[in-house]
């Protein structure tokens, strides 16, 4: 009785297929005009517990980053699937969001005092208040930095509401012996969605907002204000140069030291 062959021929057919490198190039380029990420596959845009983007991280681990025609191939279908399965955010590629960062004021020498357990258990709290008005306003927590936070929204004027909710929230709370009291930054702009973070001058912006601004004040950058309803009261802070963004970018303040 003659054996079936195919799946030998079909192994022939797939190591003729990796080995093309010509082949490679062309799905290569042909990536560029599928939808998603183009550069799909490498650590940064695979974060997350999505499953395409849990085969593609496990497959460039295997690969070492030396794609063959058909990893390639592979790559192109997870990148297409990525983009279709992509959670429901408020931003996405080439769509304008609000970029909020909070971040602790004195935290950081607080819990040097106190040690792990306690702070761990403060940053616990206020996370939850966070968390619960980001969400309250539509918007979603992109990510934890330590004692601060990342957060996007798709309406300007929601995002300035989560924030000053956030600061009058988060200064009720007394831990230990530390008043919590929070500052953040705002700025509305087109930042680059990879993998479950955002990159670009447009976050950097809004981080060096956050950086500059007083306890309890949230810093906005005009691009927030030119989306804000008419009649809303911002004050002009003293005239400021901040490193990392463009010169000469016009900051209003709400808010303040209380």
């Amino acid at each position: 009785m003659a054996t079936i062959g195919w799946p030998r021929e079909l192994r022939r057919g797939l190591g003729w297929l990796s080995s093309r490198q010509s082949l490679l190039q062309v799905i290569r380029a042909w990536r560029e005009v599928l939808p998603g990420d183009p550069g799909f596959g490498d650590p940064m845009s695979t974060t997350g517990s999505d499953p395409a983007r849990v085969l593609a991280r496990r497959a460039w681990s295997s690969n070492e980053s030396r794609w063959s025609a058909l990893s390639e191939l592979g790559l192109a279908v997870l990148q297409v699937a990525d983009w279709a399965g992509a959670d429901l955010r408020p931003g996405h590629s080439d769509s304008e969001v609000a970029i909020l960062f909070t971040d602790l004021v004195g935290f950081s020498s607080w819990a040097l005092s106190v040690g792990d357990e306690d702070s761990l258990e403060a940053l616990r709290r206020i996370d939850a208040i966070i968390t619960a008005v980001v969400e309250e306003h539509e918007g979603e927590v992109v990510k934890r930095l330590g004692d601060g936070t990342m957060a996007v929204f798709a309406d300007a004027g929601c995002a300035l509401l989560a924030a000053e909710a956030c600061v009058q929230e988060v200064g009720g709370i007394t831990c230990d012996g530390y008043d919590a009291r929070m500052r953040a930054g705002l700025h509305f702009g087109t930042p680059q969605p990879i993998g479950i973070d955002y990159l670009g001058v447009d976050v950097n912006i809004a981080a060096r907002l956050c950086e500059a601004a007083g306890p309890n004040e949230v810093l906005i950058s005009e691009a927030v204000r030119g989306h804000l309803h008419a009649g809303r009261e911002l004050k002009r802070p003293p005239r400021r140069e901040l490193d990392g963004v463009p010169k000469g970018l016009e900051i209003y303040s709400v808010g303040g030291t209380r």
